[in-house]
């Protein structure tokens, strides 16, 4: 978010008006109006900076929340239930002694 303002604190100060020949306007009244929208240019440039630093934080704080996201999706143990032991087991035991094999026969 990029705002670009057309004058700065410093420019509003250092205006110079033309001064007329007749009628003018007050030169205190211009003064005093000025210090006013000196102020808040400074006012809205310190908020502006304000919001740029919230944004690069915002950001950091995401590409936290992603590493940590992913890390605890790597660290997650997996979980072996006995059901899943006695299928490995049952696999194992047909590998190695074949599918006629049963385990009456171990035992006679």
């Amino acid at each position: 978010m990029s705002v670009e303002l057309n004058l700065t604190a410093k420019n509003i100060y250092e205006k110079e008006f033309k001064k007329s020949r007749s009628k003018g306007y007050s030169e205190d009244d211009v003064n005093d109006y000025l210090d006013l929208i000196i102020e808040d240019y400074m006012k809205l440039d310190k908020l502006l900076t304000k919001i740029k630093e919230l944004e690069i934080e915002n950001q950091n704080l995401k590409i936290k929340i992603e590493a940590i996201k992913n890390t605890n999706k790597e660290e997650r143990p997996q979980q072996v239930t006995n059901l899943d032991i006695l299928k490995r087991l049952s696999k194992l035991e047909l590998a190695v002694f074949g599918p006629g094999h049963s385990k009456e026969q171990d035992l006679y």
